[in-house]
């Protein structure tokens, strides 16, 4: 038998035994804790003043070891140790509760009660008052999640209240390992004192904060989204383990967590809260702050260096260096990019090509980006591109610029200076000349993943949300490296106004947001829009490029029908392409929509894409797009639409 379980099976006998010594009941009766006989309630009364029947011999010796099992890093008094072993006996051994229904004089209530712990406390060598404190709200078992106190429906005294033991507090008196709480990760640091007061860390990743601080143990526990039914577990397991506990937010703390905070620094867990790169939040005076800088590109190459040799993985120093310079991910990034990269190579010592590394640190930020943007095109190259020669001069100097910018910032120091370390780029001209291609071309070409802010997931009509959303979406971006594109940009960044109405206040306000944000974000991203005009003049200021995009000239135009229409499709006669490029005025993306629903029409016809076909489609881009030809414009052309255009 479980040592526990003996020992509260002697306990409750002898509290039965003390309640017939007392008089409270008076030998066999059938109806015995089903109804209160005036007999029983006399003799209760005169058992509170005479002098309490003394407990059993040996019955306190018992009681250490019957509670040995209980860990002592949970600090938990001998009060809170009886509370905690009758909840857990009757779990363990349901053939205890009649007995505990009897002791109760009730039998509907067949779990330990308040009163029934006082009236044991004397077994223990305790007072009464010390059992009643151990159940009240706010206790430490309470606090660590291990005994319930559940009040009894039209019972308002707290002594009718049952105790019910947690499945951790039970799985422990029973020998077996608990499940280790959710969420709740272990960084090994070397061991150190850790001071009473919370710790507020700032500046960098999660996993270079919860490095940073002191652990009496060496253990420094990270919960992740911590939200109230993971804390106290987390809390319990960092006292077992004699660690520190962190939560890692990625906003400022709600006023629960920062409670929940404190008073695990009263019960004797060195706590902190790591806040997340960018976000800002004021702790209480009594709190001590330690301020992180993010890992300089050195640093990411060692870091890399280290965790790659640590899962095997062997790569070029050179391979390393670049990566490190291109993604600005924290520490607790790269640790888990480098077991993708393990995990990709099955497990097994691998040599590693740079693009593989890319790959890996790509997938690890995209957790966090997807929330709020999308992957975007990245399978076009230059050849694919048609645009102007100035234009394209203009892109490769973008794409030259960006990657350069790790010895320009770094080894050259103006990533010192003050300002931006951040590279904006504005693409601006007509509809499908090019401009999200291009922003694909750049990214495919310095090796970026480029993401694509989501408007739909990212402007809300609550006033603050769509800063939060864009400030999320940026800091995410910068610690991946990824480039941005905010597509139709005139639609978050607008010009201001003149207020008018309270809505054109807080519109100024969000524009204003937007344009400090960007100045401040370090990474690189593409703002394209059909409207420059529309965009905010401030916004100039900030773009280190701008390229205007035009509509293609004839020469180009064909380029792109030749593009357009692949070399496995039947077309009656090459020159139909250049004779509709030179009398149709059309973008690229029109140019490519036309060229397939004339595809279409060819189909169905049965036969190869003729120039009727081509005139029809055309005819509908231009129409589309307000511009509709009249015959005369046509001209000879005119007959092939089959009726009046």
């Amino acid at each position: 038998m479980n040592p526990l379980v003996a020992w509260v099976a002697e306990l409750l006998a002898a509290a039965w035994q003390r309640q017939e010594h007392e008089g409270r009941y008076r030998g066999a009766d059938d109806f015995r804790a089903l109804h209160i006989d005036p007999a029983d309630a006399l003799a209760s009364w005169r058992a509170t003043t005479a002098e309490a029947a003394l407990w059993p011999p040996g019955l306190a010796d018992g009681f250490e070891a019957a509670t040995a099992w209980l860990p002592a890093g949970l600090g938990l008094a001998p009060a809170d140790r009886l509370v905690a072993a009758l909840a857990a006996a009757v779990e363990l051994e349901p053939r205890l509760r009649p007995l505990v229904a009897a002791l109760t004089d009730d039998p509907g209530l067949r779990q330990p009660t308040v009163a029934l712990a006082s009236e044991c406390a004397g077994a223990a060598g305790l007072a009464t008052s010390e059992v009643r404190a151990a159940c009240a709200a706010g206790s430490r078992l309470e606090a660590l999640d291990l005994v319930t106190v559940v009040e009894v429906a039209g019972r308002p005294s707290r002594s009718d209240a049952q105790l019910t033991a947690t499945p951790w507090l039970v799985d422990t008196a029973d020998g077996v390992d608990p499940t280790p709480p959710e969420g709740l990760e272990e960084v090994r640091v070397p061991p150190r004192a850790a001071g009473a007061a919370p710790t507020l860390c700032v500046g960098a990743d999660h996993r270079r904060h919860a490095e940073s601080l002191p652990a009496p143990s060496g253990v420094v526990g990270v919960l992740t989204h911590p939200v109230p039914a993971r804390w106290a577990g987390a809390v319990r397991e960092m006292l077992v383990l004699h660690g520190t506990l962190v939560a890692a937010v990625g906003d400022a703390p709600e006023g629960w967590l920062v409670e929940s905070v404190e008073r695990a620094a009263a019960l004797g867990c060195p706590t902190a809260i790591s806040l997340a790169a960018g976000v800002t939040w004021v702790p209480p005076a009594q709190w001590r702050t330690e301020t992180l800088r993010p890992p300089t590109a050195t640093e990411r190459v060692s870091r890399w260096t280290a965790s790659l040799a640590a899962t095997g993985v062997v790569a070029a120093p050179g391979d390393v260096a670049t990566l490190a310079s291109e993604y600005a991910l924290g520490v607790g990034a790269i640790d888990e990019a480098a077991a993708r990269v393990a995990a990709d190579s099955g497990g097994a010592p691998s040599v590693a090509s740079l693009e593989d590394l890319r790959l890996a640190a790509r997938r690890t930020s995209w957790r966090d980006l997807s929330s709020c943007a999308r992957p975007g095109p990245a399978d076009s190259t230059w050849d694919d591109l048609v645009v102007t020669d100035a234009v394209r001069g203009q892109l490769r100097g973008i794409a030259a610029a960006i990657g350069q910018r790790g010895r320009v910032l770094d080894d050259w120091g103006f990533g010192a200076r003050p300002g931006s370390r951040g590279y904006h780029v504005l693409f601006a001209g007509p509809s499908g000349t090019g401009k999200t291609m291009s922003a694909g071309v750049i990214a495919r070409a310095t090796g970026l993943e480029l993401w694509v802010v989501d408007l739909a997931r990212v402007v809300d009509k609550y006033l603050g949300e769509t800063e939060k959303a864009i400030d999320k979406v940026l800091r995410a971006a910068d610690a991946s490296g990824a480039m941005l594109l905010f597509d139709e940009a005139d639609a978050l960044f607008g010009r201001r106004g003149e207020v008018r109405e309270a809505k054109d206040r807080w519109a100024n306000v969000e524009v204003a947001f937007l344009l400090q944000r960007i100045e401040e974000h370090s990474g690189v991203t593409v703002l394209t829009t059909n409207v420059s005009h529309h965009l905010d003049e401030a916004f100039a200021r900030r773009m280190s490029q701008r390229v205007e995009f035009s509509v293609p000239d004839s020469g180009l135009r064909h380029r792109l029908w030749r593009s357009s229409i692949p070399s496995s499709a039947p077309i009656a006669a090459g020159d139909d392409l250049r004779l509709i490029a030179e009398r149709f005025e059309l973008a690229g993306g029109a140019i490519r929509t036309a060229a397939l629903n004339a595809a279409y029409a060819a189909a169905a016809d049965s036969g190869p894409i003729g120039l009727p076909h081509l005139v029809r489609a055309t005819v509908q881009e231009l129409a589309k797009a307000g511009r509709t030809p009249t015959r005369s414009d046509l001209g000879d052309l005119g007959e092939l639409l089959g009726g009046p255009a």
